[in-house]
């Protein structure tokens, strides 16, 4: 190779890099509340241009000439996630009440799961997060400087709290939870650098900045999922859990839990001066209940279509009074809750096939590698979390959605790469199992 070929690699390899960066700064949110400035198109552009480039990297990246592009590459090992996609999509187009926007969103749903595939088959494990935490640290500067620039929009002040940072988003748990998400990147990050005997103290400066910015919000529920959020890092590293079976079963557990045994404390969470229905979840669930066992039970509305049907959202309001809940009544979108979201587009069988597709991506968590283990299990637990009380996975291509797929995809490949040796004759065993493992 020539010292002009090998300059030529390095510099598209930067542009690469550069050009993932800015599609997961998008995914975090970006430019969020700047669009109050700078105007809604700007934002719709910056969407548009993260999927095309999510497309092109695909396609193009690993392709020295136009003869090399493969338009459709799909490994046998993420075969669970393929038809998970594919199954919401064609679930979606049967139900949609709108087919040009259900095929918009679904293939950002595809294209997202193929980045993502092609983000941890490209990219060390340490070198990912890396580009996830350089993501962040961009996002967070943009965030302090919105702070100072426009403290009107980066503050919000209601009767239960006072000057809360909300930062690029809407809500201070929204803002909150991303801070939780980037703090456990960089942490999981500084755990790599140290155990190559690094500690750029650039990363330390970044998680010291989200904390105090974590505080700012005064959202006491992203600070308890912070904590849940690095259990898995300090506390259970040296036990390998069914990631899986835990979700689905914290999930189970928590919502029936909290629709049938939570009316009984009632009166003594009044007496003791806490909201019985989890700042209004409770009843929002109870009629989700009422809606989806009435009409579209198995099917939903469309992978992130429901909040978007003027009749499907019209079922939701009607239950509920404008004079005693006119929040509710006219505003709310989004079930706060990932089972009851997942309902409400894909019905029950998008919840099973979900479901199931995590259960076949962790079927041989031993298969994983430590760094493996911990960044599964790191996203796992914060997802878990957040999922039961705040918006999540409903169809918005976020850093959530993104982080589902990679510890999927991340199990799916060690799985397939452990099945994959097994089968080999011995010597090829042998040969491949002495070439050291970087993911």
């Amino acid at each position: 190779m020539t010292r002009s070929e090998n300059l030529r690699r390095v510099e598209n390899s930067v542009y690469t890099e550069l050009a993932v960066v800015f599609c997961l700064l998008v995914s975090l949110g970006f430019p969020g509340s700047l669009t109050n400035v700078v105007g809604e198109t700007v934002g719709k552009m910056m969407e548009y241009a993260a999927f095309l480039i999510e497309i092109a990297l695909v396609l193009f990246s690993g392709a020295d000439t136009w003869q090399d592009v493969e338009l459709i590459h799909l490994d046998r090992k993420y075969a669970a996630l393929y038809l998970y996609v594919f199954f919401c999509f064609g679930l979606s187009m049967l139900v949609t009440f709108d087919r040009k926007a259900q095929i918009i969103t679904c293939s950002r749903l595809v294209v997202t799961l193929m980045f993502v595939i092609w983000l941890q088959e490209r990219y060390r494990l340490e070198t990912l997060l890396e580009l996830i935490c350089m993501a962040q640290g961009a996002f967070v500067l943009v965030t302090i400087l919105f702070i100072l620039r426009y403290p009107q929009y980066a503050y919000l002040s209601t009767e239960d709290y006072t000057h809360a940072l909300v930062g690029l988003y809407e809500t201070k748990n929204a803002c909150g939870t991303q801070l939780d998400f980037g703090i456990a990147a960089v942490i999981l990050l500084l755990r790599e650098k140290r155990r190559h005997r690094q500690a750029p103290l650039r990363w330390w400066l970044l998680l010291a900045v989200q904390i105090v910015l974590l505080l700012m919000c005064k959202a006491t529920g992203a600070i308890i999922t912070a904590i849940v959020t690095l259990l898995p890092i300090y506390f259970f590293r040296h036990v390998r859990l069914p990631l899986a079976l835990v979700y689905i079963t914290v999930n189970i557990v928590f919502l029936f839990c909290m629709l049938t045994l939570m009316p009984y404390f009632e009166d003594i969470l009044v007496a003791m001066g806490k909201d019985a229905t989890l700042t209004g979840r409770i009843p929002m669930w109870q009629r989700v209940i009422e809606i989806m066992t009435n009409d579209h039970t198995m099917t939903g509305y469309g992978y992130g279509m429901f909040w978007r049907d003027p009749s499907a959202l019209l079922k939701m309001q009607t239950g509920f009074s404008m004079r005693k809940d006119p929040f509710m009544a006219s505003l709310t979108t989004g079930a706060h809750n990932v089972v009851m979201e997942t309902w409400l587009n894909t019905g029950l069988l998008g919840i099973g096939a979900f479901f199931m597709a995590m259960l076949f991506s962790f079927r041989n968590i031993f298969a994983l590698s430590q760094v493996q283990y911990e960044v599964s299990a790191t996203i796992m637990a914060f997802l878990t979390f957040n999922g039961l009380t705040e918006r999540c996975l409903g169809g918005n291509y976020d850093y959530r959605t993104v982080a589902v797929f990679l510890a999927m995809s991340i199990a799916c490949n060690a799985a397939g790469s452990v099945l994959r040796t097994a089968g080999m004759p011995g010597a090829a065993k042998q040969a491949a199992a002495s070439v050291p493992i970087e993911r």
